[in-house]
């Protein structure tokens, strides 16, 4: 929680999307970065941001075009679920993705 690292279990999903991508060479795609609410509104947006940079960083390094991928920090403005327990908090904290062009 409160860092943009990648979680191993996350690299499958992405080099997926990455292979996707590779297929489609004019697809392009938003991420969205999304926070719990625990903490300073201005703090979680920019967590958000950082959270969008890193995967659009992995992304780049496996040969994505980053012109092809554009991103957004919406903090903690768009939760899945109630920010109540620990489990909602962590489904909570997330990154999207959504085609924009095919």
């Amino acid at each position: 929680q409160g860092r943009p690292i990648l979680k191993p279990e996350s690299f499958a999903e992405l080099d997926r999307l990455v292979a996707i991508m590779n297929e489609n060479p004019t697809m392009e795609i938003e991420i969205g970065g999304h926070t719990d609410n625990n903490g300073r509104e201005a703090s979680l947006i920019a967590l958000s941001h950082d959270r969008v940079g890193t995967v659009k960083t992995y992304m780049m390094e496996k040969g994505i075009d980053t012109r092809r991928i554009t991103g957004k920090g919406y903090g903690p403005s768009k939760p899945l679920v109630k920010n109540d327990t620990e489990e909602h908090r962590r489904m909570n904290r997330r990154v999207e993705f959504k085609v924009i062009k095919k």
